[in-house]
């Protein structure tokens, strides 16, 4: 995880204060099938959802990556209220999982997130029928 402090500059008073703004980013690592899938050295492609607050119950973030042998995964993280959410014996909490995914299946995932039509193109030319191109 980290943290990232946001300084903020008062123009009018000419004060620097310190605000505790929090970016946070949850890296996830996991092993599937003898295989390591590891959010920090994956390339991201998209994003579907805002930055995940754990104590959000119904903040929902949803990235696509794929690693260094071209395999896609999701990486899916959820509040108490989404479908991503951890039972625990007090009810339910913030949870993350990876998900595998094919090559078919990362682009049907673009396309229901509303991925940008660039980064389809990009990664998905090759799946792609009737691609206009310039001439």
């Amino acid at each position: 995880m980290y943290i990232l402090l946001c300084w903020l500059e008062h123009m009018g008073l000419g004060l620097t204060v310190l605000n505790q703004c929090r970016l946070i980013v949850f890296a996830m690592q996991r092993i599937i099938d003898r295989k390591v899938y590891d959010t920090d050295s994956a390339e991201q492609i998209a994003k579907h959802g805002a930055i995940v607050d754990k104590g959000d119950f119904h903040a929902l973030a949803e990235t696509l990556y794929k690693d260094s042998n071209g395999e896609y995964f999701l990486h899916c993280q959820g509040g108490a209220a989404t479908e991503y959410a951890e039972q625990t014996s007090n009810g339910t909490t913030y949870g993350e999982t990876l998900e595998l995914l094919t090559e078919e299946e990362a682009l049907d995932w673009c396309e229901n997130r509303a991925a940008s039509s660039e980064t389809v193109l990009e990664e998905f030319a090759d799946l792609i029928e009737n691609v206009n191109t310039a001439e």
